[in-house]
């Protein structure tokens, strides 16, 4: 059986692993992606269609990669303002644009068309072959490269490579296969989302309600929308995604309230089980993972895909650096290098969600009193803004070239 050669693997196509196909379309790097799902980019818009949610960091990045420019704007919503709340408590946080000086905070997206953008850029390059639909059937790691067997169309294919990047996902069976080690928390909460009309205007503004059992996001979407992320406890997912719509909405209603007015239709229900989950370390021999295959968080303040593109970002720039200097991708200098630049952003992030869920669950009165001063204080003063803005925004910390506008190459050495 004659085996393909590439410098790279990508298995997984979706957000990430397109993305990071597309960050590396200038640098001739000879790639494949192996995608389970048929390779689909002419989705239909509907009332159903789920979203994701874009910092403003995450802009630049996809700006500098030229996606940005190719996403359906009818799609893309801003987030001027973000309304922060604790349901039956007096702390309340206002924060807005003008606090970071930027257009918007972030972006509500339709997955579609950020989806469709990525796959007519990559379909264009001659130098990435997307295989689809296919599964990795088997994997084998040598010192010089990493031999993938896929089965599409019924029938076996091999391919070889120098580095393996694994970006399938949060459920990710070849992680699991590879022997990656992960630490899984249990949240206990499964978040419901979909789409809902409510009965006043959004204006642009983000809010995110804590409540008893987890925290409740309503992002603003256009055609008077808002994309609903829910978190409840276990014991009630099968009674919220199975009741009638009226019942769903009046349920909805008494958790949120009345600032966008009444609810008055619902879309398809969607649930995802919620944990934090994460490797012990993002690389092994020929192999890195990335996005949700490398860490999960909790959705609270939409920090998971942006992390997961950070990952794409900095990936990029050190395998573009690589390549330029004739250097093994694959290599454990290589590996090691991103492995390092990573560590701190990761931990940042999963401290930081982990760390709201623990907060704003906690039914103990002084944890109550001083989240509910923290988020007082955190309006009243600026400072205060600024650096939670920062962080939510994803620009604390070392920076991307692609998030500072710059092309892949460079010393990585005086990327400060």
């Amino acid at each position: 059986m004659k085996k393909k050669q590439y410098d790279l693997i990508i298995v997984g196509g979706g957000m990430a692993g397109a993305s990071l196909a597309c960050a590396l379309a200038d640098t001739g790097i000879r790639m494949a992606i192996i995608e389970a799902v048929p390779w689909q980019s002419d989705q239909q818009p509907s009332y159903d269609v789920r979203t994701i949610s874009l910092s403003h960091g995450s802009r630049l990045i996809y700006e500098t990669m030229g996606i940005w420019q190719k996403i359906d704007k009818n799609a893309v919503c801003p987030i001027h303002r973000i309304h922060v709340s604790d349901r039956g408590h007096p702390g309340i946080t206002h924060l807005d644009r003008k606090d970071a000086d930027v257009e918007a905070l972030g972006y509500v997206i339709e997955n579609r068309a950020l989806g469709a953008a990525l796959m007519t850029r990559l379909e264009s390059l001659e130098h990435v072959d997307i295989i689809s639909p296919a599964v990795v059937s088997d994997i084998d790691v040598a010192d010089d490269f990493a031999t993938l067997t896929c089965t599409t169309d019924g029938e076996d294919i091999t391919l070889q490579g120098k580095l393996v990047v694994i970006a399938d996902g949060g459920r990710s069976g070849l992680r699991e296969k590879l022997g990656f080690q992960s630490t899984t928390d249990d949240y206990r909460q499964t978040a419901i989302v979909c789409n809902v009309t409510p009965g006043k205007n959004h204006r642009h503004c983000a809010y995110e309600r804590f409540t008893p059992s987890g925290p409740l996001a309503m992002l603003p979407m256009n055609d008077d929308r808002c994309w609903c992320v829910w978190a409840v406890d276990e014991a009630d997912v099968e009674e919220l995604t199975a009741m009638p719509e009226d019942q769903f909405l009046e349920r909805l209603q008494q958790q949120f309230g009345d600032r966008l007015g009444r609810f008055s239709r619902a879309g398809r229900r969607y649930a995802y089980p919620l944990a934090r989950n994460r490797v012990k370390t993002h690389t092994g021999r020929r192999v890195v993972l990335v996005g949700n295959a490398a860490h999960t968080v909790h959705p609270v303040a939409a920090q998971g895909f942006n992390l997961g593109l950070r990952d794409v970002a900095w990936l990029a720039e050190v395998l573009a650096q690589a390549h330029d200097q004739q250097q093994d991708p694959g290599s454990s200098d290589v590996l090691q290098q991103y492995e390092k630049i990573r560590n701190k952003d990761t931990q940042r992030v999963t401290g930081f969600t982990h760390g709201m869920i623990k907060v704003f669950t906690s039914r103990l009165p002084p944890v109550i009193a001083a989240r509910n001063l923290g988020l007082l204080a955190t309006d009243i003063f600026p400072e205060l803004k600024q650096a939670l803005l920062k962080r939510t925004m994803g620009l604390t910390g070392r920076q991307s070239r692609l998030a500072r506008g710059l092309e892949l190459k460079g010393n990585l050495n005086n990327n400060a």
